[in-house]
């Protein structure tokens, strides 16, 4: 076998079961990010809808903060919302090129599938350490 040489993943015999567990996954993951999307929208549309009384609510919650301070709990939520729908875009885009490389036999797409589910599963272990390191910083 040479190493120059391109090997295709449809080269390999991929059995139904193999074929369908791929078509599985790219269906789960579709419908994960739909709903992700769904939910951060909804929180996008409440948070215009209602903004004004956030800050209010938050001003009394925090009466030795400022206004300042109340604004930047609200970056940070909104923040938040961005880098999980950043979160969201990969696994979406994961789910459509699986599914793009298994209706077309294409091993490129297959291949860009898996690297945009790579890149999701990255984010979503760093969003879990920091989550851990939070969780351990408040014991501390």
């Amino acid at each position: 076998m040479e190493q120059g040489q391109e090997h295709s993943l449809f080269e390999m015999n991929m059995d139904s079961t193999t074929q369908s567990h791929i078509q599985s996954i790219s269906k789960w993951t579709k419908f994960i990010s739909i709903t992700g999307f769904i939910v951060a929208g909804i929180c996008l549309l409440l948070f215009a809808a209602y903004g004004e009384n956030m800050i209010e609510s938050f001003s009394i919650l925090l009466r030795f903060g400022s206004t300042q301070e109340v604004s930047l709990l609200i970056a940070i939520v909104i923040i938040a919302l961005v880098i999980s729908a950043c979160w969201l875009y990969f696994l979406f885009r994961a789910s459509a090129l699986l599914k793009q490389g298994m209706v077309s036999r294409n091993s490129n797409q297959l291949t860009e599938g898996f690297n945009a589910m790579r890149i999701y599963f990255i984010l979503s272990f760093t969003i879990s350490i920091l989550g851990i390191l939070n969780t351990l910083q408040s014991f501390l």
